[in-house]
């Protein structure tokens, strides 16, 4: 079997930015946390992820079967077959769009005899026992091809992540599982054809939580592409932490068994690739992470969760490209309800000097989104702030677990961007996922789906952000408020049925009470969609609509904007002028682009081994 792999060597930079379509996890201690257990986060950004939420039931295997472990696919349908769940036989697949066949299995390990409920999305999310993640997948200086594609590793972080999920209890028993089967198999990262992104998404990062602790996971592939380097720190109790597409571990105490675990291998691997002197106290970031020109995009919404949670903390916003000055956690000021972390999710860097609904890329009416620039060479040597929320989100959530009693463990789930979007409680007992959230797919607008109707009020209220968006926010606040205090009553009602009739009568109804939470918030923002249309169109602001004559006021322009576009301009020769100025601009970035261009086709300090 022919092994491919690149390794970073010392010093070495990786002068492209990293893409901005990665996720977001936030992790919060027990005593941080309202609820009194942790609680974790995902912002899942995908620009063409399966966006449905799962539920796959608890399974009893045969003695001595074997599990299929399948290639990484995060596209619709990210699985087709019989051994997860109704949801994923080929029957329950969108009509008329593919003939899809069945997921083929790369390889399999032994199965257990007895697996857990759990709901995932691209990523396993939560079992019936509390254990939960969060995702972000991270750069790493190692990486790999899995072995269907020519490499020898068998396992990634999404079968990680759901075999730890069907098999444990506890954070650290996930931990300890993930680690040994990642070492014993192999583990590759989630790009693997060009070397260029490989290496950028080489690596990953779980929260990992259970209702007594809170642990941060990092993986990636060792340097002989058949096993794994891996580590693990224990968040304490009072504090919060956060990943952003790259490594936050930073010293390793494998001695210390109570806040660290991971593999043995870490420090020979780190010094024979040149990662690490061997005297220096050992960084696990430092050795492992590559290196960007820019990483302003991952170190600055760790910035932002630590000064949202902590604002008295000074941090360095401007920090260097490993975040270096930055402490791994941060003491919350106050505990935070799921409901703060939702807001956090939310955040566009709202009155900092980043805020993306200022300035003239926001346009005159203050859109916080920044598309993809098209052009590699563009984005290789220019940037836009990369928020917590951003528009090409397929999901966020929030997981909550009971520290008394796991029939309440639940996520709060939210398709689409999360600024755009209104959580729902989804309970891990449930049978099935609500219909709203649980099927659908890019490939065909649906208005009937979670997704496609949260993108139509995203898109709508980008149009008219600085009107149209309190509009949203109101009906968000509206739907959430009420439906997280009618969780006490709806946990009472739980327990009464699970002592009373049994496990299923309480799967049947929590699975009822999830899918009115869904279709509620359905038809709230089909109201809200209805609003923003009639309310602001057109370029003008609709009021009065009970009034004998009704209100219509043109929304303008801003002067700042009118005058940074040249509505103002002085003379045709002016003009001419601006045009000749811009054409030479163009041909001077043409000729910019095709040399960094050149350049990046061979990043500086890699090697590719064979």
């Amino acid at each position: 079997m022919r092994t491919h792999w690149a390794l970073l060597l010392i010093a070495a930079v990786v002068a492209r930015q990293p893409q901005p379509d990665r996720c977001t996890a936030i992790l919060v201690g027990p005593k941080a946390s309202l609820t009194g257990s942790p609680m974790t986060t995902q912002t899942n950004d995908c620009a063409d992820c399966d966006f449905r939420l799962v539920k796959v039931p608890a399974m009893q295997h045969p003695p001595n079967s074997q599990r299929s472990i399948i290639l990484a696919n995060q596209p619709y349908p990210r699985y087709v077959g019989e051994e997860r769940g109704p949801v994923y036989n080929r029957s329950n697949l969108d009509k008329g769009l593919y003939n899809w066949t069945n997921t083929e299995a790369i390889g399999s390990i032994p199965q257990v005899e007895q697996t857990y409920g759990y709901i995932e999305g691209v990523y396993g999310i939560m079992n019936e026992h509390q254990l939960g993640f969060g995702e972000s997948t991270c750069g790493a200086r190692l990486w790999t091809k899995p072995i269907s594609e020519g490499g020898k590793a068998l396992l990634d972080i999404t079968e990680l992540s759901r075999i730890a999920l069907e098999r444990t209890k506890t954070a650290r028993e996930a931990i300890l599982l993930m680690g040994k089967l990642a070492e014993q198999y192999g583990y590759y990262g989630a790009s693997w054809d060009d070397p260029a992104e490989a290496i950028e998404e080489a690596g990953e990062a779980l929260t990992v939580t259970d209702p007594k602790e809170a642990w941060m996971f990092h993986i990636l592939p060792d340097d002989t592409g058949a096993s794994a380097v891996w580590v693990s720190q224990r968040l304490p109790d009072n504090h919060v932490t956060a990943v952003a597409n790259q490594f936050v571990i930073r010293t390793v105490n494998l001695t210390d068994t109570d806040n660290f675990l991971g593999s043995t291998n870490m420090h020979d691997v780190a010094k024979r690739n040149g990662f690490w002197d061997g005297r220096s106290d050992f960084d696990f970031t430092h050795a492992f992470a590559p290196r960007y020109d820019n990483a302003y995009g991952m170190t600055r919404r760790v910035w932002r969760v630590f000064n949202l949670v902590n604002p008295g903390l000074i941090l360095n916003p401007d920090t260097d490209n490993l975040a270096t000055d930055y402490p791994f956690s941060v003491e919350a000021t106050q505990p935070l309800a799921p409901q703060d972390l939702m807001r956090i999710q939310r955040d566009h860097y709202e009155g900092t000097a980043f805020d993306l609904t200022q300035g003239l890329a926001a346009g005159p009416y203050g859109d916080p989104n920044r598309y993809n620039v098209g052009s590699a060479a563009a984005h290789s040597s220019g940037f836009f702030e990369r928020s917590i929320s951003i528009y090409k989100a397929t999901y966020s959530y929030v997981t909550v677990a009971s520290p008394t009693n796991e029939n309440h463990g639940l996520i709060w789930f939210g398709p689409y961007a999360p600024s755009e979007t209104t959580y729902v409680p989804i309970y891990t007992k449930i049978n099935t996922a609500p219909t709203r959230t649980g099927h659908g797919s890019l490939r065909q607008f649906d208005m009937d789906t979670a997704f496609w109707l949260y993108a139509l009020v995203g898109n709508y209220a980008a149009r008219y952000y600085k009107f149209a968006q309190p509009l949203v926010t109101s009906t968000q606040n509206t739907l959430e408020t009420k439906a997280i205090l009618d969780q006490t009553a709806i946990q009472t009602k739980a327990q009464s049925i699970s002592d009373s009739q049994g496990a299923d009568a309480l799967a049947l109804y929590l699975t009822n009470v999830c899918e009115s939470f869904a279709t509620d918030a359905h038809n709230g923002f089909k109201a809200l969609f209805a609003s923003l249309v009639t309310q602001f169109h057109d370029g003008y602001i609709m009021s009065n609509f009970t009034s004998a004559e009704m209100g219509v006021q043109a929304m303008g322009y801003p002067e700042w904007w009118l005058n940074a576009v040249g509505f103002y301009k002085k003379s045709d020769t002016t003009s001419i002028g601006a045009a000749i100025g811009y054409v030479v601009l163009v041909l001077v970035a043409t000729a910019l682009g095709f040399f960094i261009g050149q350049r990046y086709a061979h990043p500086k300090g890699y090697a590719a081994l064979h």
